[in-house]
């Protein structure tokens, strides 16, 4: 039966683009052209499940031969519409529109949906890019080749892989190193350094690294220095209660004001200026360790902060502040639970173990280092949180789908363009990478 589907499909589907590729803009012949003073009409589409870029066939009447004309999407993710004859449509399943999608077109002002469903099927699979198990020293060179001890990443926007490599015993296994696949290397940048959660400005590319040399040291890496490490110091305005030492463990770039953000262990929640380096306080927060900075693109200024198990009454938990107006905003979005857990379902229930780095992706999905848990985790853009990939509470090291793939105290996630989603297995002494589709 499968074997016969398939056929038809496949004979339906070459028929299907070969009128597609053959009717040009201008072609007017059989009545195809969009007639905006007729509704369109929609019939069928197959097949009815599949995965990311799987290739659906819509059919109906009136939808025109101009794919820019065209809206399809898969429950609010929009879908490549790469031809249409007028009576049939050839589209590529968008990324994670969800698990259960209802397929709507618009034309003009005419928009339907389809009454059937289309049941997507998500794909997870880990591998590992860089390190070998080993973390007494660093060893660059051929990614397969590599040693370091990973606490931190990100990825900047043309994804190159940023790494913050650090073990409290071993001084050879500190420095930030730049990971490229495409060209099979890991590079050391600044050896040595003592850095903490790295961060990428969208336009720029520039990498900026908290230190705690000085209360306010950072490290600045620009791709047009070629990523030369250069040593900066935050300006505090006068007067303010500076904290006591330099305990900023996160940064990150809010892109709709591209100022640089972070949070001190006392409690201090600062924004910087990213060309004068001048300090705007913003509010105070309980005292203790916070891994994690996200901002969420369908919520401008919306700061997600990760809390550590030593924040009080913030302990292993997502906060969130309106950095617009940080004093008033301020609150905990999973669970009141300050002890830790492990509980997916809806963010107020959801619960954390030293949940970690946390970064958001183009979707509005935040994905979660939870490193109690050993478990890699998401808040979906319709706050919900699911286990990735991981086994709560069981650690290991093994690639593989969502089956099979362990994590050792995963401490950093960063996230590429194309939606690669990267690790910093910290207890693995290596980078993982997750593809999801």
């Amino acid at each position: 039966m499968k074997i016969k589907k398939s056929y038809f499909f496949i004979l339906f589907l070459v028929l299907g683009i070969t009128q597609m590729v053959g009717c040009s803009d201008s072609d007017t012949s059989s009545g195809k052209i969009y007639d905006p003073s007729k509704p369109i009409e929609l019939a069928t589409f197959y097949p009815d499940s599949g995965k990311y870029l799987e290739k659906v066939i819509l059919t109906g009447s009136n939808f025109g031969t101009k794919p820019d004309s065209i809206r399809v999407y898969f429950n609010s993710k929009k879908a490549a519409v790469v031809g249409s004859t007028g009576e049939k449509m050839y589209v590529l399943a968008p990324r994670l529109p969800g698990d259960t999608c209802i397929i709507s077109v618009a034309i003009g002002k005419d928009s339907l949906s389809y009454t059937n469903i289309f049941r997507y099927s998500k794909s997870v699979t880990v591998s590992t890019i860089a390190g070998n198990g080993s973390s007494s020293t660093i060893v660059t060179g051929s990614l397969s080749g590599t040693s370091l001890q990973p606490y931190y990443v990100c990825c900047d926007k043309d994804d190159n892989v940023f790494a913050v490599s650090r073990n409290g015993g071993t001084s050879g296994s500190y420095g930030i190193l730049r990971i490229d696949e495409e060209n099979d290397e890991m590079v050391m940048l600044d050896k040595g350094v003592t850095g903490n959660v790295p961060c990428a400005a969208p336009t720029t590319g520039i990498i900026t690294i908290p230190t705690e040399t000085t209360i306010g040291s950072f490290i600045s890496l620009d791709p047009m220095e070629f990523w030369a490490p250069r040593i900066r110091e935050l300006k505090w305005p006068d007067g303010y209660n500076i904290p006591a030492n330099g305990y900023k463990h996160c940064f990150v770039v809010n892109p709709a004001d591209g100022f640089i953000y972070t949070r001190y262990y006392y409690g201090d929640i600062i924004k910087i200026n990213p060309k004068t380096y001048e300090v705007t306080p913003l509010m105070k927060t309980q005292q203790g360790d916070s891994y994690g900075l996200t901002f969420n693109p369908l919520h401008p200024n919306l700061l997600y902060i990760s809390f550590w198990s030593n924040a009080g009454d913030n302990a292993n938990s997502i906060c969130t502040v309106d950095v617009t107006d940080a004093v008033n905003t301020f609150k905990r979005i999973s669970s009141t639970n300050i002890s830790g857990g492990h509980r997916d379902g809806e963010m107020s229930k959801a619960q954390f173990s030293q949940p970690a780095q946390i970064f958001c992706d183009a979707d509005g999905n935040i994905y979660v280092a939870d490193y109690g848990n050993h478990c890699i985790r998401r808040i979906t853009s319709d706050n919900m949180v699911e286990t990735v990939l991981g086994v709560p509470g069981r650690a290991g090291w093994k690639d593989g789908t969502k089956e099979e793939a362990l994590f050792y105290y995963p401490r950093g996630i960063g996230i590429n363009s194309t939606g690669a989603v990267y690790v910093a297995d910290y207890g693995n002494m290596r980078i993982r990478k997750l593809t999801i589709n």
